[in-house]
């Protein structure tokens, strides 16, 4: 794919924003739903309970018992 630089995006205007008191911040984002699909085909759509009880079965396997 090939990457076009815009030009709106000039160093002068972020300096002139920076400069008259704007501030860049880093958001935070929320984690995934565990339960969404992110296989291709499904995507978005929500795991059906037989699924999830699979996922919750195969969890429990992988932890060490005590």
């Amino acid at each position: 794919m090939k990457q076009v630089i815009k030009e709106t995006t000039d160093e002068e205007l972020i300096k002139q924003f920076l400069e008259k008191g704007g501030k860049v911040n880093v958001g935070k984002t929320k984690p995934m739903p565990s339960d969404l699909g992110i296989s291709n085909n499904s995507w978005g759509n929500k795991m059906t309970k037989e699924e999830k009880a699979a996922v919750k079965a195969m969890e429990e396997a992988r932890k060490p018992k005590r």
